[in-house]
């Protein structure tokens, strides 16, 4: 038997008591988890020289340097008669 089958098999009440069990349980994990993270998860200087050097740089290249600006004539513009 599926654990979906054993699931759908138990009374309403039990599927409404598991259902927010798993809601509850999920709501103390979000809760949790940042206070964690800072505390376990916090990365030092050394960490951070680390990921510099190893990061790829991006550099900017203006894509009309050494290029004169073209004149453009005007746009047609429909003439009032």
């Amino acid at each position: 038997m599926s654990l979906l089958q054993s699931f759908r098999n138990l009374s309403p009440k039990a599927r409404i008591g598991i259902g927010l069990g798993l809601l509850a349980w999920g709501a103390v994990g979000l809760q949790l988890s940042d206070g964690a993270e800072e505390r376990y998860f916090k990365p030092t200087e050394e960490d951070r020289a680390a990921l510099r050097q190893i990061a790829p740089r991006i550099t900017t290249v203006d894509r009309n340097s050494g290029v004169q600006e073209a004149t453009t004539p005007e746009s047609p513009r429909s003439s009032a008669s």
